[in-house]
């Protein structure tokens, strides 16, 4: 393998989203027509794989959004339970003046006290809609609410301006507590995303991670949140999800192959999103190769031997045309920083020996590796 050698994924597998500063980092655009050629195992292979994906994206959404409602309603709490309930003064114990504040002695106070009157009056349809709202998200107990909004009337009517702010006062209270417990709500649901986050950051270059971090931050620091903003979010961490599984099961199907082949071929290490391969294909030395984050290139970097030049090349070809096999259409583009003539660009199918040739065979050791490993 020696030597340097690029190969563009074609086909086989999807693009990463390209949001935000990450847009130029989406590298070369899929061509999905070239699924069209395609050998019939790859293309069975390609649809196998497909399918498996869309599966895999139903499951990823469904547990989703079971932990997201899970965190609405709280783990064993119906939702009546978490309703709050307007606590109603009792007037026999209270200390509410019942009487109008017409009687009052003084006529400053008394005419000051009817002003507030009308202008709680004036208020009071914004102010029954505004606990509507919260009825209808389920957040507040609406007998409660109603039962506090008639006497609140009622008090109204009657000039009863102590009455009506003791009535609005208990109402408030029970808006604040819903807050609070909403608060709660996103503080979890923030905490959800914040966790996925964390189980992705080894698999992802640092800058997707530091463009999902700062979704979540501008998220979180919100004063209001809404649903929507919540959604987007896991959305878009879904499909880096989805990224990162394809591209390691490119590395799979690429350490597959050359176990196929007879070689030795372990994943090294996740570099900045993408995965690196070590293959033992000379002894004293071994060949990498990269898996690029977006799935869309594939970098092999091999001793150089110009001796065995040719020969290294006819192995990495056989290699990557059992790659191929599993649903993906390559094109070889460079080899040691010069382009591939044209015409050589496209690794066409092949019939493939169900051995390694002598040329290609692994080292005794390498072989002895594989048969404990059990290939």
């Amino acid at each position: 393998m020696s030597g340097t050698k690029t190969f563009t994924v074609a086909a086989g597998v999807s693009a990463a989203p390209a949001v935000g500063v990450l847009a130029g980092l989406a590298g070369v655009a899929i061509v999905a027509t070239s699924v069209v050629s395609m050998t019939g195992k790859a293309v069975e292979a390609y649809q196998e794989r497909r399918r498996r994906e869309r599966e895999a994206a139903i499951k990823r959404e469904q547990a989703i959004q079971q932990k997201i409602a899970l965190i609405r309603a709280g783990v064993g709490s119906s939702s009546e339970a978490k309703r709050v309930s307007v606590k109603l003064p009792d007037s026999r114990t209270s200390g509410v003046n019942l009487h109008p504040t017409t009687g009052d002695s003084n006529d400053t106070i008394a005419s000051d006290a009817q002003r507030q009157v009308q202008g709680l009056r004036s208020r009071l349809p914004n102010i029954k809609a505004e606990y509507q709202a919260l009825i209808e998200q389920q957040l507040l107990n609406a007998q409660s609410v109603q039962q506090a909004l008639q006497q609140t009337e009622d008090a109204l009517n009657a000039n009863n301006l102590a009455a009506a702010e003791t009535y609005l006062q208990a109402l408030d209270d029970a808006r604040i507590q819903v807050i609070q417990q909403a608060r709660v709500q996103w503080t979890a649901q923030i905490e959800y995303l914040q966790e996925r986050l964390d189980e992705l950051q080894a698999h992802i270059p640092q800058s997707v991670n530091q463009h999902l971090q700062t979704r979540i931050d501008k998220v979180s620091n919100r004063q209001q949140l809404s649903e929507p903003d919540i959604q987007a979010v896991h959305q878009l961490l879904s499909e880096f999800e989805a990224q990162v599984d394809q591209v390691q099961e490119v590395a799979d199907n690429l350490v597959a192959s050359w176990h196929e082949a007879g070689y030795v071929t372990n994943v090294l290490q996740v570099d900045d999103g993408d995965i690196i391969l070590e293959v033992e294909t000379h002894d004293g030395a071994n060949t990498q190769m990269r898996v690029q984050f977006y799935g869309q290139q594939i970098d092999l970097e091999g001793p150089h031997d110009e001796e065995g030049a040719d020969s290294c090349a006819g192995r990495t070809m056989e290699v990557m045309q059992r790659f191929q096999e599993q649903g993906y259409q390559l094109e070889w583009r460079e080899w040691n920083d010069e382009l591939v003539p044209e015409e050589l660009r496209t690794l066409n199918p092949v019939e493939i020996p169900a051995t390694p040739r002598t040329q290609s065979s692994p080292s005794p050791a390498s072989n002895r590796r594989l048969e404990v490993q059990g290939y």
